[in-house]
């Protein structure tokens, strides 16, 4: 899917413009500050409106609210709070069999899945690993971790809230540290071994080499980007909440391909290798969209509600979408039918 996304012909000049403009100028935040000074960064998901009606699929009732949603096969964990845990199901269609309920400390950031199926949650003082078995375990005295993932070689990568990077073995010993952003929200490991950073204050997109001392190319990310999910082997999308667009991203430099408006305050993003579309959650409509990238500029194929604030998404392997609900409504499961392209 990603050669179809990054395909020259389909990519405006002006974005590859921008995006070169901004890579040979952007190598320190403080670069980044001094472009320009608009408000921005520091996004956060948009109060949803108080009515919504979703359609089709099934909703799941999950206890509480449900921060993150990851995938892995058609194994789903569901993040929610009080009391903080990973409810983690088995998806056939649009039913759900619960399997486990994994406890999370107190305050523990948003989970993410590595590529080997293991589900990642930082914490205040390490990170909860839960194999894709079941089995928990925890890494603890590593500090504040604001967000984790693991390399395709194994290594354990933590972000601070100070902005550094720490490449960790296995077992979470320290062997480097990265710095040079704001703050560490998100890292993603692309299947091509490239890792990209989030940093949500500035919203700031970063490449990370592992054996440097500085992350960068450093990028602006929209008006205030959200989150980040994989595209393909070396590409991810963001969802730019303040300014409500779209962005796609090649990761090895980091580097702009697109940017289109979406629905309002776009915030989860979760690629659909099945339908070959990426889905964005809009916590401004109580809706999910599915846009096709494939030739240059985002071609909405589905528009459809779903549960009161869709703060998080997910795509099975088998195509089933998964959208969780903020607000206490549970998992809204689907099998969407998308639209035919306009000719």
């Amino acid at each position: 899917m990603h050669r179809r996304v990054l395909r020259r012909s389909g990519v405006p000049a002006a974005l590859i413009a921008l995006a070169i403009g901004l890579t040979a100028c952007s190598s320190s935040t403080s670069e980044l500050e001094e472009q320009d000074r608009v408000a921005q960064g520091n996004a956060a998901p948009a109060e949803s409106p108080q009515v919504s009606d979703p359609i089709g699929g099934e909703i799941i009732p999950v206890p509480g609210s449900v921060r993150a949603v990851v995938a892995t096969g058609d194994r789903v964990a569901a993040q929610v709070e009080n009391p903080p845990s990973l409810e983690l199901g088995r998806v056939d269609g649009t039913s759900w069999s619960a399997e486990d309920s994994v406890p999370l400390p107190a305050g523990a950031g948003t989970a993410s899945t590595a590529h080997d199926g293991t589900v990642l949650v930082p914490h205040g003082d390490g990170v909860v690993l839960v194999s894709p078995d079941g089995g928990a375990r925890e890494l603890s005295g590593l500090g504040p971790v604001s967000a984790a993932a693991l390399t395709l070689d194994g290594r354990l990568l933590t972000g601070t809230p100070g902005g550094e990077i720490v490449v960790r073995d296995a077992d979470g010993a320290e062997h480097h540290r990265i710095d040079g952003l704001t703050s560490v929200d998100e890292i993603s490991v692309s299947g091509d071994g490239s890792v990209t950073a989030l940093s949500r204050p500035d919203t700031v997109i970063a490449s990370v080499d592992l054996e440097a001392d500085h992350a960068g190319p450093l990028l602006r990310a929209g008006r205030g980007a959200g989150l980040l999910d994989e595209l393909g082997e070396g590409s991810v999308i963001a969802s730019d909440t303040v300014g409500g667009t779209l962005l796609v991203y090649s990761t090895s430099p980091v580097r702009l391909h697109q940017q289109f408006p979406v629905a309002s305050a776009p915030w989860a993003v979760a690629e659909d290798p099945t339908r070959q579309v990426v889905w964005v959650a809009s916590t401004g409509t109580n809706t999910i969209q599915a846009y096709d990238l494939g030739d240059g500029v985002g071609m909405l194929r589905a528009d459809i509600p779903t549960v009161r604030q869709p703060d998080s998404l997910a795509v099975t392997k088998s195509g089933t979408v998964v959208v969780g609900s903020a607000d206490g409504a549970g998992l809204h499961l689907l099998r969407p039918t998308l639209t035919e392209p306009a000719s």
